[in-house]
């Protein structure tokens, strides 16, 4: 069998009234490990995690949002270690202008892969003590997120912060520090890049009750109840195992099949346990889904599916993905027009952005020219690959210009160098531009410089949140995020008002639709024809906030209110969770003092998978009792003959998927598994219309 690792129970159960769901997962727990000099051991893979970089000569202060109160903190402070040396609490709230002592010494814990530093202080009544936790979140993030408090009730004793760190990861294997994610397809030298993949963990549940953690780019992420082993990318998590199914790689690869792929390798030296992931183009509506697990290849390598948009292969002209953002430069705006500009030494040229008009001076095919009164000189040929390297900005590179010396035969080249526009001309965003300057007209080069807000990179907010009645459970609402259109929210069709919102992302253009660029929410007028009088109603930079089945988006500094012009406009959604709703349509609910759009969206995305739909012998189907729903699988894939294999059934609502499972006797070709061939298989909802799938 595969390498697993196991562990001890050393921890006795005990319970709190606050949180009840994670004081429960607590009290199952079977490792529990003290620390000591801020470092803290995890037996399991013997790595040592040290937190000593997060001490600050100043406290640490964050502000809740849901209540103005503010947490002051430090940790790992060397000059001070125990209460009866300090005359402040290492941990304090400010509440209604009261301070009041969280904690004097904080006490760090691995409880089943959380990390946390817990301090305990001021009697808070009942018999119980004010205490606050900071849970430590592995983040490969070279600036994570800021620290956050979850909601909490002004009359509640305990308290947690979260803590996004790279120091609450493992080791990560050299490759993986810096690496791109990208590879070249040879054919047409198309460039793939999966990096924007790799910024979570993405779980896939098993019938039998374990599930695979699966991470590309980076390895899966440390945390509570994820103690793979170091590197790893494919994990299987079985109650209190842990196995390596394939280690991390720093870059995909094109088969021999012509399959972008990234094939992983078990470190395990008892059992051959390798992954590979398969990924294929999917232009669904922009939707991400996540991967899919299709069971064993062989008996060493299991097969994952993940159908995403970077698996494109997309030729548009004028235009370039960022490899470590995935935003979409498209600079076709500024191409087809003729740029004059003149140099500091008085010397004028003329170009052009991936096109060039006829009515250039330049000579034919020249992408940029050197003009005067009686000639121009050709400074390279026109191309239209919109180049872009990690360490620079989007650029334009004409070769092959006129000879420039003719002693080595060198020839004038031109490169257009695109830069973010940080205060953006009015229009930017319908192809005005600051002019060019040229930065360099020298040793047969000519360097331009464009500013345009084309190349600018939306501030996009994290799509998900740890559950604040759940502390361990994150809820991900990037199956609601969609790159090819916006939603548009029911509610102000008697007021002749439209709504289109999208999820965690700025709006998508749209023809007649002219908010602000990267703004995520919008309203407009409706005179049946046209939109007019766009009005911004806030931007995606702010982090979800969960509590209980409720998600909560808000989108912030929007346009000036017109009843308070000190207050910019803001909008917040409020998620949730309806099994029947299927992905479901925001509705707006009211206007807070004109300035404050409140919506509304129950969607069945954010509810937990159904882990036991029972199978109807009688009739052939499964019935989901969350939903009401009967699914025939008479007539279902037909070839597989589900109706006498009894299958056991789950329901994925994040992915819209409905998951069967079922074994049968093969004795001669599955001899490695007791003679039972296990069958693992997904159906996809796939309705009229995506933006109303229903799971």
């Amino acid at each position: 069998m595969a390498s697993s690792r196991r562990r001890t129970a050393v921890m006795p159960s005990f319970g709190l009234a606050v949180l009840m769901l994670m004081m429960a997962t607590a009290a199952q727990s079977k490792l529990l490990v003290n620390g000591t000099d801020c470092t803290i051991r995890d037996p399991l893979n013997n790595v040592t995690f040290d937190f000593n970089a997060l001490s600050s000569d100043l406290n640490h202060h964050v502000t809740s949002e849901e209540s103005g109160e503010r947490f002051f903190f430090n940790v790992c402070d060397e000059h001070q270690s125990g209460k009866e040396n300090r005359t402040e609490p290492g941990a304090y709230l400010v509440r209604a202008g009261r301070k009041i002592t969280l904690g004097y010494e904080p006490h760090l814990q691995l409880d089943d892969g959380r990390l946390q530093f817990s301090f305990t202080g001021e009697p808070c009544g009942n018999g119980s003590h004010y205490t606050l936790d900071i849970i430590l979140l592995c983040s490969y993030e070279r600036t994570p997120a800021d620290l956050r408090v979850i909601p909490h009730t002004p009359d509640q004793c305990r308290y947690f912060i979260f803590w996004d760190t790279p120091l609450a990861c493992q080791p990560l294997p050299t490759g993986l520090t810096n690496n791109r994610c990208t590879v070249r397809d040879g054919a047409d030298r198309h460039a793939f890049n999966l990096l924007p993949l790799g910024g979570s963990n993405h779980e896939i549940s098993l019938p039998d009750g374990s599930r695979f953690v699966v991470s590309v780019c980076k390895p899966v992420r440390y945390g509570h109840l994820t103690m793979c082993p170091p590197g790893t990318g494919v994990c299987l998590v079985n109650g209190t195992e842990y196995r390596d199914y394939g280690q991390a790689v720093p870059d995909p690869k094109v088969d021999s099949s012509g399959r972008l792929v990234m094939e992983l390798r078990s470190k395990s030296e008892t059992v051959c346990q390798n992954s590979v992931i398969v990924f294929e183009c999917s232009r669904e509506d922009g939707l991400e889904t996540g991967p899919v697990y299709r069971g064993r290849k062989d008996n060493c390598t299991h097969e994952f599916l993940w159908r995403t948009s970077l698996a494109c292969r997309d030729t548009r002209p004028c235009s370039v993905t960022n490899p470590i953002t995935g935003t979409r430069y498209d600079l076709g705006l500024l191409a087809n027009r003729t740029y004059t500009l003149t140099s500091r030494d008085n010397q004028t040229y003329e170009l052009g952005v991936c096109r060039i008009p006829a009515s250039s001076r330049c000579p034919l095919d020249a992408g940029a020219c050197e003009v005067s009164a009686k000639q121009s000189v050709g400074l390279g040929a026109i191309s239209a690959e919109l180049q872009y390297e990690t360490t620079g900005a989007p650029y334009l590179l004409y070769r092959s210009g006129a000879v420039c010396d003719a002693a080595s035969g060198r020839r004038w080249e031109t490169r257009l160098e695109f830069i973010c526009e940080t205060d953006p001309v009015e229009g930017g965003r319908t192809g005005a531009v600051v002019p060019p300057i040229v930065v360099e007209n020298g040793e047969c080069q000519l360097v331009v410089h464009f500013e345009t807000v084309l190349v600018c990179e939306p501030s996009l907010m994290a799509c998900g949140a740890y559950n604040e009645s759940t502390i361990d459970q994150y809820v991900d609402l990037t199956p609601l995020v969609d790159s090819a259109r916006n939603y548009e929210a029911r509610g102000g069709e008697a007021h002749g008002r439209r709504y289109f919102l999208n999820v965690c992302r700025p709006l998508v253009p749209q023809y007649g639709l002219s908010c602000r660029g990267g703004a995520a929410a919008c309203e407009a007028t409706f005179d049946g024809v046209t939109a007019r009088n766009e009005t911004t109603l806030g931007f995606p930079d702010v982090s979800l906030v969960v509590a209980g089945d409720t998600v909560l988006m808000k989108y912030l500094r929007g346009d000036p209110c017109p009843q308070d012009p000190l207050t910019n406009l803001s909008t917040t959604v409020a998620f949730h969770c309806v099994p029947k709703a299927g992905r479901g349509t925001p509705v707006l609910l009211e206007i807070e003092h004109g300035c404050h759009y409140r919506f509304d969206w129950a969607t069945a995305v954010i509810c937990p998978p159904e882990r036991t739909i029972p199978f109807e012998s009688t009739n052939c189907s499964i019935h989901n009792p969350a939903t009401g729903s009967w699914i025939s699988l008479d007539g279902m894939l037909e070839d597989l003959s589900l109706c006498d294999k009894r299958p056991a059934a789950t329901v994925d609502y994040r992915a819209g998927a409905l998951n069967l499972h079922y074994t049968l006797l093969d004795a001669t070709n599955c001899s490695h598994t007791n003679g039972v061939k296990s069958f693992n298989v997904t159906v996809l909802c796939a309705p009229d219309s995506p933006l109303d799938r229903t799971a």
